[in-house]
C-alpha cells in the first residue's frame, strides 16, 4: 500500500470517529432553561439538565436532546428536600410530603423498632426515599421487660409502662446488643428521645452516647425537659464521648432559653464539634397526651396552660376536666407553646436546618406534616424576607444530607445538582409555592411544586401525582460492626 493510500485511509477513519463522537446524545429527560440552584457548589445559573436512568447525566448551557423535554423557564430547579425527622412512614404520608417538596423522608428522632422488616416492606413500593435510626426507646423497653414485643407505633412505645422505669446498669450491655443488631440492618445512627423518659438515668443515656461514639454513628435526640440545662447535658455527653449529635426541634425544646441554646450549638460548631440542629416553622408542637411530657408540673415546664392544648381529634381546646379524660384515653394533642420571635431567631441562624417532625395521617393533625417546607419558602423567603431562596434550599437539602453522609455514602450523591448525582429534583416557581395546611385542617397538600422527580422518575408532573410510580429507595447506613 502506497503512503498516499495510507494517508487517505487514516483520514477516512478519523472522519468516521469524529462523526461518531459528535453524534447528539438523547437523554431520558431534559429540563431546559431552569434557574439551577446547587447548594454545595453555590451554582445559581440558567442551565439545561439531563437525566438518564436514576442519575443526572449532563448539565450544560448548550441545548440537550431528551426523549422527554420539560420547560423550566421562569422556574427554579433545586435538589429535592430531605426531612431527617418524619414520623409518617407510609405512602399515605409520603404523598403529602411529596407535594411539600420532600424526596427523602427519614425517621431518625425515635427510629423504627423492627428495622429489617421495615426496609423489606417498603422496598419497591415507596413513593419517597426512606430510612430510619435504631430505636433506643423500643429496645430499652424490651430490655427492661425481657420481652420481644413488637411495637407497631411510637405511641405504643410511649404508652408501655416500662417506659417510665429506669434501665438497670447491668442491662446496659443488653441494650447495646439490640442497638448493634439494628445498625447491622442499616439503621442510620441511634434515636434517643430521652425527653419522654424522665426516669432514664444520666448513666444510661451517657452509655448510649458512648456506644455511638465508639462505633462512629450519630445520635438524634429529643433532649430532656429543662431548656438550657438539658442542652448542656446533651452537648456535654456528645463532646465527652466524641459522638456526633443532632438535636431535634430546637425551638420546642429550648423555648424561653432559645438564645442560650442556639448560641451553645453555634459555639460547638465553631470549635469543630459535630453538633447540629433543626426546627419546624410553627409555634405549636404535637405529641401524645399520655406521655411523660404531661407528668405533673407540665404547665410550668412547657410554659402553657390547658387552653393552649388542642385535641387533634376534635380541634377543641382543653380544660382540666377534658385533659384528665383524654390523658387516660390517650391520643394526639397540639401544644401551642412557642413565640414567632423564637422561630425567627433559629430560622435565621446559619446552623439551623429544616425538619418537619410530621406524624401519621390525621385529617385534623398538625400542619407541619404536610406544609413545613413550602411554608419555609412562602413565609420566610417570600413574605418575611428572613432568608433568600438559596439559604432556604441549603437548609432543606445539603445541610440535612451532611448530617448522615459520613455513614450513608448514598447521601453524598443526593442533595446536589451535579453530574453523576441521583436525580432527586424539584421544579417550581418560587412565587407560587404555598403551604395550605392549618391547625384546624392539618393534612392539606401544599401547592407550587410543578415537578417532583425521584431517582430519575417523575412522581409529580404539572402539579399532579402520577399513579403507579414508586421511585423511593432505601437509605441505609453502611457501618460494618
Amino acid at each position: 500500500m502506497t503512503r498516499f493510500k495510507i494517508q487517505i485511509l487514516f483520514a477516512l477513519l478519523f472522519s468516521i470517529v469524529s462523526c461518531h463522537n459528535n453524534k447528539e446524545i438523547t437523554y431520558d429527560i431534559v429540563i431546559e432553561n431552569a434557574r439551577v440552584i446547587d447548594p454545595e457548589t453555590e451554582t445559581d445559573a440558567f442551565l439545561n439538565v439531563a437525566i438518564n436512568n436514576d442519575k443526572i447525566a449532563e448539565i450544560s448551557k448548550n441545548k440537550l436532546i431528551g426523549k422527554k423535554v420539560i420547560d423550566g423557564t421562569g422556574k427554579i430547579l433545586s435538589p429535592g428536600f430531605i426531612d431527617l425527622h418524619a414520623h409518617g412512614q407510609t405512602n399515605k404520608e409520603n404523598e403529602y410530603q411529596a407535594f411539600d417538596g420532600v424526596t427523602t423522608a427519614l425517621e431518625l428522632e425515635i427510629g423504627v423498632d423492627t428495622l429489617a422488616q421495615f426496609y423489606k416492606a417498603r422496598k419497591g413500593n415507596a413513593l419517597l426515599n426512606y430510612g430510619a435510626s435504631a430505636c433506643q426507646l423500643a429496645y430499652r423497653n424490651k430490655t427492661i421487660a425481657n420481652s420481644d414485643r413488637v411495637y407497631e407505633t411510637i405511641y405504643e412505645e410511649l404508652q408501655d409502662s416500662v417506659a417510665e422505669q429506669a434501665l438497670p446498669e447491668h442491662q446496659f450491655i443488653n441494650l447495646r446488643n439490640r442497638l448493634k443488631e439494628a445498625i447491622t440492618h442499616g439503621a442510620i445512627g441511634i434515636g434517643i428521645p430521652v425527653g419522654y423518659l424522665p426516669n432514664a438515668s444520666i448513666e444510661e443515656i451517657t452509655d448510649v452516647y458512648a456506644y455511638a461514639g465508639e462505633i462512629n454513628v450519630p445520635v438524634f435526640s429529643h433532649v430532656r425537659e429543662g431548656g438550657a440545662i438539658a442542652f448542656q447535658q446533651a452537648i456535654s455527653d456528645a463532646i465527652l464521648n466524641n459522638t456526633q449529635l443532632h438535636i431535634c426541634h430546637l425551638t420546642s425544646m429550648a423555648r424561653k432559653d432559645v438564645d442560650f441554646c442556639l448560641e451553645a450549638i453555634e459555639k460547638a460548631q465553631a470549635l469543630g464539634f459535630s453538633i447540629t440542629t433543626e426546627l419546624y416553622p410553627y409555634t405549636a408542637g404535637n405529641t401524645e397526651i399520655g406521655s411523660a411530657i404531661f407528668n405533673e408540673g407540665w404547665q410550668e415546664r412547657l410554659g402553657c396552660t390547658y387552653e393552649d392544648l388542642q385535641w387533634v381529634a376534635t380541634n377543641e381546646r382543653l380544660t382540666p376536666e377534658t385533659f384528665e379524660f383524654y390523658r387516660k384515653q390517650g391520643g394526639s394533642v397540639i401544644v401551642h407553646m412557642m413565640k414567632e420571635s423564637w422561630i425567627d431567631k433559629v430560622m435565621a441562624s446559619e446552623v439551623s436546618m429544616i425538619a418537619s417532625d410530621g406524624g401519621g395521617y390525621s385529617p385534623t393533625g398538625h400542619p407541619r406534616s404536610s406544609g413545613t417546607f413550602c411554608k419555609t419558602i412562602r413565609k420566610y423567603v417570600n413574605e418575611d424576607k428572613l432568608l433568600d431562596i438559596n439559604s432556604a434550599i441549603k437548609k432543606m437539602t445539603i445541610m440535612p444530607a451532611g448530617v448522615i453522609e459520613s455513614i450513608v455514602p448514598d447521601m453524598k450523591l443526593r442533595a446536589r445538582i451535579q453530574k453523576g448525582c441521583y436525580a432527586d429534583l424539584l421544579l417550581f416557581d418560587v412565587n407560587e409555592v404555598r403551604d395550605n395546611a392549618t391547625y384546624g385542617d392539618g393534612f392539606v397538600k401544599s401547592t407550587g411544586m410543578d415537578y417532583v422527580i425521584i431517582n430519575g422518575e417523575i412522581l409529580i408532573e404539572n402539579g399532579e401525582m402520577q399513579s403507579g410510580v414508586f421511585p423511593g429507595k432505601a437509605i441505609k447506613s453502611a457501618v460494618k460492626l
